[in-house]
């Protein structure tokens, strides 16, 4: 039983429905909408995001709090996976998506599991994902390809939303890049600490430029 309920846990932190506001941010995307962006150009944002953006950082961050919150003796270790990730994020906007979405997804799992879940001083959304992982008893490997999933499938319903994108093309592309998240897990667990890093130059200039967009679908 205690198998399936960590099943169970992890599809359900993965969930659409689960109410954390995760739809309501699109990272830049819809910058690349309004110059005219549709499928070739989401193919390329996500690749990009996946071997030099999250795919690296949140992954490997996630991977890192998993593990440190599994060990006892070293208090400052998130706040140290905290102080990197503040440094990756350099649009403010996106570091402020980051900590509200951690935010309140550790309140509400707090609310749902009392007493699981420690003290996170900074919750930025990777650290909350991989500490919720490891409390609720979810194996890391399942925790970060979902979360991968999750991250790949937020860029694809932004994109479904703001470009000319049918629902199924959106998951064929998911599909071509389900490999690549697999890889992208593997390096995160192989070496955590080499993978925490990003290098989307491109994607953070234009979730910069997302505020002064004339017409706004999402938050960022």
């Amino acid at each position: 039983m205690n198998d399936d309920l960590a099943l169970l846990r992890l599809l359900q932190l993965f969930d659409s429905q689960f109410p954390v506001g995760a739809f309501a941010h699109s990272g830049g995307l819809e910058t690349y909408a309004a110059r005219g962006g549709a499928l070739p150009e989401v193919r390329e944002v996500l690749l990009a995001q996946i071997q030099l953006g999250w795919g690296r950082s949140e992954l490997a961050a996630a991977g890192l709090a998993w593990q440190a919150a599994g060990e006892s003796g070293d208090d400052g270790a998130f706040d140290r996976l905290a102080t990197s990730l503040d440094a990756m994020k350099v649009v403010p906007a996106i570091r402020e998506m980051s900590l509200g979405l951690g935010r309140r997804t550790l309140d509400l799992l707090r609310r749902l599991h009392p007493g699981r879940l420690p003290t996170i001083d900074v919750p930025h959304h990777a650290i909350v994902i991989g500490v919720a992982g490891r409390c609720l008893d979810i194996e890391r490997r399942a925790l970060l390809l979902a979360y991968a999933q999750s991250l790949a499938a937020g860029t694809l319903a932004a994109a479904v939303r703001s470009m000319p994108i049918a629902p199924a093309q959106a998951q064929t592309v998911l599909v071509d890049m389900q490999p690549l998240l697999c890889s992208a897990v593997e390096r995160a667990i192989a070496d955590p600490e080499g993978s925490l890093f990003t290098c989307t130059p491109a994607l953070d200039l234009r979730s910069h430029q997302q505020a002064s967009l004339h017409t706004r679908l999402f938050q960022t």
